[in-house]
This record gives C-alpha cells, sequence and structure tokens, in this order.
C-alpha cells in the first residue's frame, strides 16, 4: 500500500517542475519572436533602428508585459537611455540624423 503523503508530495513536486519548463519555454519562445521581429523591421539607419514598446506588441501580437520581459531578458535586445521604452538589435543609442548626411552649413 503506498504513501498517500509521499505520493501527494511526488505529484506536487513533478507538477511544479512541469509548470516551470512551460514558463521557461514560453519565455525563450517569446524572446526569440521579439529578436527576430525586431531583426526582420528595424535597420541600422538614422530614425529606423529603434521601435516603441506598443509598437513592438503589435507587430509580435504580444501583450506588452511579455514583449517587456521579452526584451529586459535577451541580452542580444538593446534599451535607448533616453528614458523611454525604445528597444533595439542594432545599437543602444539612437543614431543622429546628421551622422549620414553630416552637418549642412548655410
Amino acid at each position: 500500500m503506498r504513501n498517500p503523503i509521499i505520493v501527494a508530495i511526488l505529484s506536487s513536486v513533478i507538477l511544479g517542475v512541469l509548470g516551470w519548463f512551460v514558463a521557461w519555454l514560453r519565455a525563450m519562445a517569446d524572446r526569440r519572436r521579439v529578436y527576430e521581429w525586431l531583426r526582420s523591421n528595424t535597420r541600422d539607419e538614422p530614425g529606423e533602428s529603434h521601435v516603441d514598446l506598443p509598437t513592438l506588441a503589435k507587430g509580435t501580437r504580444l501583450q506588452e508585459e511579455r514583449v517587456r520581459r521579452a526584451c529586459f531578458s535577451d541580452k542580444r535586445i538593446l534599451r535607448s537611455p533616453s528614458g523611454l521604452e525604445l528597444w533595439s538589435v542594432w545599437r543602444e543609442e539612437p543614431k543622429s540624423i546628421y551622422e549620414k548626411r553630416g552637418v549642412i552649413f548655410i
């Protein structure tokens, strides 16, 4: 005869590990989805390298909180230090529009 306490403890541990594993897989899939969307929908050009969080959530069809969590946990995705939630895979600081064409003197 099995001890019901041991069965309950083992069942709880197995369900906990399974739940953790499913959450880990979901987070990994979210990180990959956000990175691939950023990589294919942005360019390393002035004004085109960074995307805000609502646009990123709409493009990936994920909730904003899941996108935010994926961006913070993926080291390949960079946040702009401007205080706004602008994300990029190209660079941390957006390029200046003057960087490519140079300063125009009048």
